[in-house]
């Protein structure tokens, strides 16, 4: 088996668990969070943007998937940056 075919495999995996286990605890967070009217309405548009970048930097940020302190920084720090208010 070819070290390519492995590690595919383990970035498609991860990637797709860092959706299923970060978008939905995102989005119930950006409903209830001032200033992110626009992401609710467009929730399909961000839910692409969201895995299309995801799927680029899942290398980095493979840790949110096992660990559940890292991945509820992720998603707080992920909703305060999107929904903040530009002054």
């Amino acid at each position: 088996m070819e070290v390519w075919t492995i590690v595919s495999a383990l970035w498609l995996s991860s990637w797709i668990m860092c959706i299923v286990r970060t978008y939905p605890i995102i989005f119930r967070m950006v409903k209830n969070t001032e200033g992110g009217e626009l992401i609710v309405s467009y929730k399909y548009t961000h839910m692409m943007i969201y895995a299309i970048c995801l799927f680029i930097i899942t290398p980095l940020i493979w840790s949110i998937i096992y660990n559940d302190s890292n991945r509820q920084r992720w998603c707080i720090a992920y909703v305060v940056q999107i929904c903040r208010s530009k002054k």
